[in-house]
């Protein structure tokens, strides 16, 4: 059999290379990163919404009114177009509605999109929904490895222990011969308009059944609830349970980040819970922990429907057909955003109303 290495040539031949690969995340940054947007661009579509995104930060200009921030689960859960329609007969003008989203849940990167929109364009509100239980373990984001850049967040990794700060840098080793790929070859996939349109929405997930089951059209008008009900009035709000398992300390960490983001913007926050399958029959929304104690924003204003309340109209074997999996298919989308579009206006009307103005 042949040595592994065959003399000490090869051996420093071998650390050299090993040595270059642990440090080109430091060299890209000493050198000058490439352009923030080719970030999005090495995104497989496969992945998440990134030529959308990219196109809502980088290519789209002026204010937004409202962006919503998050996951696949806020893809699938708001129609941005029908909210969007919605606020503009309220204004009396063309209103816009954006949103921004990768799948699969962290802070982290739903603090990487918020930070990257808010350096670029105005937003008048945010809205964001935290993670759930389907958000397992303690570590950056599986997807970090594509937008995660040395020397781009110093400010607001600070704090975190030195094991993360240890898992962040791997993740930017993983990525950093992808980002010299981006810029050398960009992504020309983002230039496709139909693409960029689809990933906004997922519309390939629209017409689904249930895992797999055949689709079956549901009634999507919501039953009547009060505004008053969808907001959360406290910690013990008898709608609302704060008392789920607990962030790990690394989303803890990121979820502060984000209250700091909206504090230095002076942007007005809100949240809101995007139900999810296993919640059929509940009768108060589930959270995993009180969230404006975490982030740092005391009255943050919290938004959610318990799943009893909003299919109290429908037969309970028939709950599952407006889901795909754990997110909406158009049924719920439509029947959801149907149901909390008009505690959103109430929202924007009394947090945002000082800023419409500008």
């Amino acid at each position: 059999m042949f040595p592994a290495l065959w003399s000490n040539r090869h051996a420093v031949a071998l650390i050299v290379v090993v040595a270059t690969l642990l440090s080109l995340p430091v060299l890209m940054s000493v050198a000058g990163l490439p352009p923030r947007d080719r970030v999005y661009t090495g995104i497989r579509v496969e992945t998440g919404t990134g030529p959308y995104d990219e196109k809502q930060i980088f290519e789209d200009k002026g204010p937004v009114d409202i962006l919503f921030v998050g996951s696949s689960l806020i893809v699938r859960g708001v129609d941005v177009d029908y909210v969007q329609q919605q606020l503009s007969a309220q204004l009396g003008r063309p209103a816009k509605v954006a949103r921004l989203a990768l799948k699969w849940q962290g802070l982290d990167m739903q603090y990487m999109l918020m930070k990257d929109f808010l350096e670029h364009r105005q937003a008048r509100l945010v809205i964001m929904d935290m993670p759930t239980l389907a958000l397992i373990g303690d570590s950056p984001h599986i997807q970090a490895y594509r937008w995660m850049r040395w020397g781009e967040f110093p400010q607001s990794t600070e704090g975190l222990p030195f094991r993360s700060r240890v898992a962040i840098y791997g993740a930017e080793v993983l990525g950093s011969p992808r980002q010299i790929v981006n810029y050398l070859r960009p992504n020309h996939r983002i230039q496709d308009p139909h693409l960029v349109v689809t990933l906004g929405s997922q519309s390939e997930y629209g017409a689904v059944g249930y895992y797999g089951s055949t689709f079956v059209p549901e009634p999507r008008t919501p039953p009547q609830i009060s505004v008053d009900s969808i907001y959360s009035h406290g910690k013990n709000d008898p709608n609302f349970d704060f008392d789920g398992v607990p962030l790990g300390p690394y989303h803890r960490h990121w979820a502060r980040a984000i209250g700091d983001l909206a504090r230095k913007y002076n942007v007005p926050f809100a949240l809101i819970h995007i139900p999810e399958d296993t919640e059929k029959g509940m009768t108060r929304v589930p959270e995993r922990m009180y969230w404006p104690a975490v982030i740092g924003l005391p009255s943050t204003p919290v938004l959610g429907i318990p799943s009893a309340t909003l299919f109290r109209n429908t037969p309970p074997d028939e709950v599952n057909n407006y889901y795909y999996d754990q997110h909406f298919n158009d049924n719920g989308r439509e029947l959801f955003t149907r149901a909390m579009t008009p505690a959103i206006l109430d929202l924007y009307k009394k947090e945002a109303h000082g800023s419409t103005a500008q």
